[in-house]
């Protein structure tokens, strides 16, 4: 299959899941995540805000809060095609719906961050393969921010099992990420 049909594929499979089942395998996945030594070891996470099914990361944003870390969401810039970085301190006052429907920081709340500062990156995306390569929505929004880090980093690409597969199709540009953490299993690559 190509990118776009496994794109559609695993869009829909993902979407067939029950709320419940999300949110009790996104705690698995989370739970497996914060006892791993790349999250002991991190001083500052930038993680996605979960939506639309995906590996829900918005107790684990709380969590890490209160656990001390420095949390950096994304910002969509479309003009640019790129996403801009920014620390949050509260997950419940400082987020508001942005760009496709996901949660961003309210303007107010902006605080853009330098890429060097992040220790730790979790990646979202419809389908991973063993190799650590990734299938998104299609935007290549991190692959441009991965390819724009120049510094020393661990990405963890967050899934549910069935989205993981042997291999999938990939061009120069893909980024790959170092592990894959599902309810199921750590994947290191």
């Amino acid at each position: 299959m190509n990118k776009k049909e496994l794109r559609k594929k695993y869009y829909e499979l993902r979407n067939q899941m029950t709320e419940q089942e999300v949110s009790e395998k996104s705690h698995k996945i989370m739970e497996r995540l914060v006892k791993s030594q790349w999250y002991g070891n991190a001083g500052v996470i930038m993680t996605y805000v979960g939506f639309n099914k995906e590996v829900d990361t918005k107790e684990f944003i709380r969590y890490a809060l209160k656990n001390g870390k420095k949390i950096v969401v994304p910002i969509t810039d479309m003009r640019s095609g790129t996403l801009l970085l920014s620390e949050i301190k509260d997950f419940d006052t400082e987020l508001e719906v942005g760009t496709y429907g996901i949660l961003e920081p309210k303007k107010e709340y902006v605080s853009i961050v330098e890429d060097e500062t992040v220790d730790l990156v979790i990646v979202p995306g419809l389908v991973f393969d063993l190799r650590g390569y990734r299938i998104g929505y299609g935007g290549g929004f991190y692959d441009k921010l991965l390819e724009r880090f120049k510094h020393q980093y661990i990405a963890i690409g967050v899934a549910f099992d069935f989205q993981v597969v042997n291999c999938i199709p990939a061009e120069s540009y893909d980024k790959s990420v170092a592990h894959i953490i599902t309810e199921e299993r750590i994947i290191s690559i």
